[in-house]
């Protein structure tokens, strides 16, 4: 025992002096997140901003001076065109924003108390645009809907036979769980396999460039010693990057991304000790799965770069199982508990959302153990080789 804490303090040292490592396995992790969260969050305000304040250019054909007046707004300049196909034309290279074409009735069948037929030509990679479109036509629609029950002297609730009135039963944390339950998981999980893969890469295939691996084999520590010192190390960094993952999270949340206070108080809420127990239960192993798993294949390779064209298709290999977490209707039960990265990422969700099931939870638990150990044997199996380890 006493060998392998030598060989991870070793490890550990290198790892921390590796300036690329450092950056890219727990410094990135903390930063990305709250920079990414708060930069598209202000993105998303400003552009959807812009988008309200912008002129939109609008060709009505046909239409009611009724029609006409709602779209009387500063923001909107009415425009004629008297050829439909050039003004289809024109939205389609965006010189317009929208075409209205009233049919020549259009009028007449409204006061008929029929209904009017409308065109609306747009670009559907605007979504705004149809909204806003919407918005006039739909004012509209009730100043034309009052005077009908006004004229046939009918009252709102004929109209409206039946009233749906919905009651969520489900709790804040459940709704929060659905919402963001299942992208939290997929952001931490990338981040432990990224921090498990380049220590792994410089820890091993690294030392056999440098030349350093065959000096460490001379000193008096068995070769499972020496990879069960390499392996916690890389398990290690991969842990700390799943955590500073979080903990950009978090601290993004609270810097205001323009989430209510209250949902932000249930967030804060499920941050608790069983919690941070359960997330750490899985984590664990995983990063050990994640470490044995990266070193098993980079030590057959003899350089760096050669290691890393092996290991980052590996990245899509755990995106998938994660992306496959956040699509609705995938709930976790007892087949899904034994498929690594899915059971963790749908357990997160269900931990989230206070629905998580502890037999399931320690089957989850047990089954990342196993496939850990599984990963971290073949490891040793691979750097007992002599033709893996000397270059």
């Amino acid at each position: 025992m006493h060998t392998i804490i030598t060989v991870i303090k070793k490890e550990l040292k290198d790892t921390l002096r590796d300036k690329k490592t450092l950056f890219s396995a727990i410094i990135l992790p903390a930063l990305a997140i709250p920079l990414l969260l708060m930069g598209v969050s202000s993105l998303q305000k400003d552009l959807i901003k812009k988008e309200k304040a912008k002129e939109l250019k609008v060709v009505l054909m046909n239409a009611p001076e009724a029609v006409a007046q709602q779209f009387e707004d500063e923001s909107i300049n009415l425009l004629t065109s008297a050829d439909l196909e050039h003004a289809k034309d024109s939205v389609a290279s965006e010189v317009f924003d929208a075409v209205l074409v009233f049919d020549p009735s259009f009028k007449e069948q409204i006061d008929s108390l029929e209904t009017g037929v409308v065109e609306f030509y747009y670009k559907s990679t605007n979504i705004m645009v149809q909204r806003r479109i919407e918005e006039k036509l739909n004012a509209y629609k009730a100043v034309v809907l009052d005077e009908r029950m006004e004229r046939l002297n009918i009252s709102a609730a004929v109209l409206q036979p039946i009233k749906i009135e919905t009651v969520n039963v489900a709790s804040v944390k459940e709704q929060v769980g659905e919402t963001i339950g299942g992208l939290i998981p997929y952001i931490f999980i990338l981040f432990c396999f990224m921090g498990c893969m380049y220590p792994a890469l410089d820890l091993i295939t690294g030392e056999k460039e440098r030349g350093t691996i065959e000096t460490l084999l001379t000193v008096p520590a068995s070769r499972f010693s020496i990879l069960i010192g390499k392996t916690i190390t890389i398990a290690l960094v991969g842990v700390v990057a799943a955590v500073m993952t979080i903990g950009g999270m978090v601290a993004a949340l609270n810097l205001g991304t323009g989430i209510p206070a209250g949902l932000m108080t249930s967030i804060g809420d499920m941050l608790n000790l069983k919690f941070i127990f359960m997330l750490f239960a899985m984590l664990l192993p995983l990063s050990f799965f994640f470490a044995g798993v990266l070193s098993a294949m980079v030590v057959r390779t003899s350089s760096f770069k050669e290691a890393q064209s092996y290991v980052t298709p590996m990245t899509f290999v755990v995106i998938v199982p994660a992306m496959v977490a956040m699509m609705p209707g995938v709930e976790l039960n007892w087949q899904m508990a034994f498929i690594p990265i899915l059971n963790v990422a749908l357990a997160t969700k269900e931990i989230i959302g206070g629905t998580m099931d502890l037999g399931l939870f320690a089957i989850i638990v047990l089954s990342l153990i196993a496939f850990a150990t599984l990963a971290v044997f073949v490891s040793y199996q691979q750097f007992s080789q002599e033709k893996n380890v000397l270059k």
